[in-house]
This record gives C-alpha cells, sequence and structure tokens, in this order.
C-alpha cells in the first residue's frame, strides 16, 4: 500500500446547461438520499465502509452521499497522511465563506507525538493520544462585529468544508473543543494576540468501518416559522449543569504541572463516545 497521494482526475460529466431542467420549487422533484441506494459508500445494513475511499478516493461522489456517510471519527487507521493531501484538503477548504470575505485563516499542523501528547496532558480530549496528525485553526478576530463572533463563524465553515472533503478520500476526522483555556493554548502556540484559536481538528485515515448514527430530531422538531416557540423546547441537560461548568473551571485553573499529575483522575469525568464502534 503505498503512502503517496493518488493523483485525482476530473471525471467526463454533463454541464448544468445540457441536462433536463427540475422544478426545484416542487420537494417532490428533489432526491432523497437513502443509505442502500448509495453509489459510493458501501453499506452492509449496519456499517458504512468509507475506509475503503482511502484506496479508492472519490472527491466527485455525490455531495448528498458525502454529506450522509461522513461521521466524526477518533480512532485512525496506522497509515500516516500524507502533508501533500493535507495541503490538498485545505487548498479545498479555503472555498468556504468568511464575514466580509476576509480569508482570514491561518493553520498550525501538529504530527510531532510530543507535542499531542502534552496536550492530551493538559486536558485535552483523551483519545488525542490514538492521534497521529491534527491541526488547530486560527481566525483574525480583529473587526467591529465581535458581538456575532464574525472569526468563530468564518472557522467553523472551513472546518465543515474540510470534513465533507477529507471523507470523500477516505480521511475521518473529529473537531475538538475540548481543549485547555484560549489563553493557554494561544501561549503554547505562540498565537498573536490578533487571532484566536477556533478549533482543534484531528484527522486520519479511516478504519473500514463506521456506525450509523442516526439523526436525533426531525426537520418538524427543528423548524419554527417567524419566531422561537420556547414551548417547544425542554430547557433541561443531561451533561451535570452548573456543577460541571463550574468543575471544568476550576480544573483548567490549575497550573499545567499539576494537571499532568491529575490527569488520570480527570479522565473518567470527561465526556466519551463509547458507542463509537469500528474495525
Amino acid at each position: 500500500m503505498t503512502n503517496q497521494p493518488r493523483l485525482l482526475t476530473t471525471p467526463t460529466q454533463p454541464r448544468v446547461s445540457e441536462t433536463p431542467p427540475t422544478d426545484t420549487s416542487n420537494p417532490e422533484a428533489l432526491p432523497e438520499f437513502r443509505f442502500e441506494t448509495g453509489t459510493v459508500v458501501r453499506y452492509d445494513g449496519h456499517f458504512l465502509f468509507p475506509g475503503e475511499l482511502a484506496d479508492h478516493p472519490q472527491p466527485h461522489m455525490p455531495l448528498l452521499e458525502a454529506i450522509w456517510t461522513r461521521r466524526s471519527t477518533r480512532s485512525y487507521s496506522e497509515r500516516p497522511v500524507p502533508r501533500a493531501v493535507f495541503a490538498w484538503l485545505v487548498r479545498q477548504a479555503m472555498n468556504a465563506p468568511t464575514a466580509c470575505n476576509e480569508q482570514q485563516w491561518k493553520i498550525i499542523h501538529l504530527d510531532d507525538p510530543a507535542l499531542i501528547r502534552d496536550l492530551h496532558e493538559r486536558g485535552s480530549a483523551s483519545f488525542l493520544t490514538k492521534t497521529r496528525h491534527c491541526f488547530l485553526l486560527c481566525y483574525n478576530r480583529q473587526n467591529d462585529n465581535r458581538p456575532w463572533q464574525d472569526h468563530i463563524q468564518s472557522g467553523a465553515a472551513f472546518v465543515t468544508l474540510f470534513q465533507l472533503v477529507a471523507h470523500t478520500i477516505g480521511i475521518g476526522s473529529c473537531w475538538i473543543g475540548h481543549l485547555p483555556n484560549k489563553s493557554e493554548v494561544r501561549r503554547l502556540f505562540q498565537i498573536p494576540r490578533a487571532y484566536d484559536p477556533v478549533a482543534l481538528v484531528a484527522y486520519g485515515y479511516y478504519r473500514q468501518r463506521v456506525k450509523i448514527m442516526p439523526r436525533k430530531h426531525d426537520v418538524a422538531h427543528l423548524l419554527m416559522e417567524n419566531r422561537f416557540r420556547a414551548e417547544e423546547v425542554p430547557f433541561k441537560t443531561k451533561r451535570g449543569g452548573w456543577f460541571r461548568i463550574i468543575a471544568r473551571w476550576c480544573y483548567y485553573k490549575v497550573p499545567a504541572f499539576l494537571r499532568r499529575r491529575l490527569r488520570a483522575l480527570a479522565t473518567p469525568y470527561e465526556k466519551k463516545f463509547y458507542y463509537e464502534s469500528y474495525d
């Protein structure tokens, strides 16, 4: 198995103007995706097999199939992702929208095992111990619309496109917000004050199969007309509420050298995804 990126060619497809018109104002004319009828990612009735895309990349797969078959992945194969492939993914994600089209991303690529391990020991997500590659996305926060956090929205759009395109060539990823305080991350990576760390993204080739995770709600549950209807929302949380918020604040205020010693004690209280299935 080669670790060199495969040249990806554009298949010959008819232009939009050469295809029959479709009335998109009619919902019945719009396609519905079904795992059973997908043409790219294999499905056996229980699992999807996106790992096969690593040797048979399909960057031109149907958009709906890419959206429906992408899954957050926290365990990866031992096969390293070549730097040229990562650069290709970044180039595609740079087409993401940004506030005022400023395109002010900065990306810190991490592949030093000692540095990734240090992030974990400082209190980051536990599965980083199984990660070979990740990157920290930063965005310029110097703008006059801080109440709406334009920089966070612009960075989030980049990560979304990165994850979607990576999936089409057999690379899984996970968007991580379980990190030390931003001030600590900024010092660790020498990020200037003008830039804000938005998210850490772990990535790597899939381990063959992943489990389908059904959506928790249907469209009718999410959609409201003209105003927010609070009576339709259960204002409850299953994540510990204020206790977890205060405990987290105290934990990350502890100096890093002590936090490293407390890491094993804190791990049982970390939010995890034990239901994730893979080969």
